[in-house]
């Protein structure tokens, strides 16, 4: 059986329950205004009258309406003991509603709720017993019903510790339900709990697998091609240091860019296995290293014309930062792959009351309407999660032109410092 199966089999028996209580109630609530007419008569020595008739007719209503608070009692469970227990005190209705409900309150509400939800009802109970036991026949007093022998027959009135130990016996067995019902539920939520983190732990355990996996490929296939690449750049910078500069100096770009790549790769692999890793967090570039960037970039080969503009970067988010970061180093390298040799135009501005921005703008293949491959649609998503906006087109004159705003938020040593 699934857990919805079993929802619908708790609720089902729960309306069940609601039933046979409303039930129970009714006939005792109808007695006990039937026998406090009765037990009225008496002590007055008169015949039943119309006019005390409507006021037990009234008093019979008013114990209706307590039945029907009864299908309230899971919202409201001390506040519908309270009220039939005060109505319990003041009146001559039986304590059958309050002690339900007080069962809902064991099991729902603090100690100290149920401590002096427990007291009241106690208290009402033992006052509608001890009314109940003034009775002198069956006619007037529930208790007399099990323990006369002859129906109607006039016994006298119980003796006085007679309601004490009924109104214990009854609060014992109310309780100990409401007791026991506490206990299985809180068993059943840690139960339900273990259940919801082992199987939390499980899927951690499996997306660690998954990421181990992901970065052992990436190692094994990436990081031997760079090796290949810096061997192979290193070899050609050696043979032709002493007879092209030129040669040599792409030789030794090449090799230092693929020594770069390869510490890059490492720290990202590193991220991948350990991502909730401060310190490894705090080692991917921020926007700091933007500037560092541009002139890597430019070193390269690209024309590029940057304005970079930074203030108060230290008192940035560092994962912010290293969005930023992450954004331009897309936008150089989507313009290094489909535009090789045109011109690219970068603007990042930063400080802390404008936010982070960063415009982009270079001749390109594509074509209007753009179709956005997996780097930009990368970027989306960075940017997205972050809070902030990415907009990308291609104008009239094939410009792709890219811009992207991120929020300012402080770091949490400067929050609530930093003008």
């Amino acid at each position: 059986m699934d857990l919805t199966d079993r929802a619908k089999g708790w609720a089902r028996a729960t309306w069940w329950r609601s039933v046979l209580w409303t039930l129970a109630a009714l006939g005792s609530v109808t007695f006990a205004v039937d026998a406090g007419e009765a037990r009225a008569d008496r002590e007055a020595g008169r015949v039943p009258d119309a006019v005390s008739g409507d006021w037990w007719v009234l008093l019979w209503i008013l114990g209706l309406a307590l039945i029907v608070l009864l299908w309230w009692r899971r919202r409201w469970p001390w506040q519908i003991a309270a009220v039939a227990s005060v109505a319990t005190l003041l009146t001559p209705l039986d304590p059958l509603v309050a002690l339900v409900a007080l069962l809902q309150v064991w099991i729902r509400c603090s100690w100290r709720t149920v401590a002096a939800s427990t007291a009241l009802v106690a208290a009402a109970t033992f006052a509608a017993t001890w009314r109940d036991t003034r009775g002198t026949s069956s006619h007037g007093s529930f208790w007399w019903i099990w323990f006369s022998s002859e129906e109607g027959a006039v016994m006298g009135a119980f003796e006085w510790w007679a309601p004490v130990i009924i109104t214990v016996v009854v609060m014992v067995a109310f309780v100990g339900i409401g007791w026991l019902r506490r206990e299985l539920s809180q068993s059943q939520a840690s139960e339900e709990g273990h259940r919801v983190v082992a199987a939390e732990l499980t899927g951690e355990v499996a997306r660690q697998a998954e990421r181990e996996r992901i970065a052992r490929e990436v190692h094994d296939v990436i990081g031997h091609r760079l090796s290949l690449l810096s061997i192979h750049a290193g070899a050609l910078e050696a043979q032709t240091r002493d007879r092209d500069d030129r040669l040599s100096g792409s030789a030794t770009l090449v090799r230092e860019s693929a020594a770069q790549t390869s510490a890059d790769l490492r720290s990202l692999l590193e991220v991948l296995r350990r991502p909730d890793d401060p310190d490894l967090a705090e080692a991917v570039p921020g926007l700091d290293a933007i500037p560092a960037l541009v002139d890597e970039t430019i070193a390269h080969g690209m024309h590029l014309v940057a304005t970079v503009m930074i203030d108060g970067a230290a008192t940035l988010d560092p994962a912010l930062g290293q969005t930023a970061y992450r954004v331009v180093q897309e936008l150089l390298t989507n313009a290094r792959r489909h535009a090789p040799g045109a011109g690219v135009r970068l603007v990042v501005q930063a400080r802390p009351d404008h936010g982070v921005t960063i415009e982009a703008a270079n001749h390109s293949r594509h074509v209007a309407p753009l179709v956005k491959g997996n780097g930009l649609i990368g970027l989306d998503e960075r940017v997205t999660a972050a809070g902030g906006e990415a907009h990308v087109h291609v104008d009239d004159e094939g410009v792709l032109r890219t811009a992207v705003r991120l929020p300012w938020r402080f770091t949490t040593a400067t929050e609530g410092t930093t003008p």
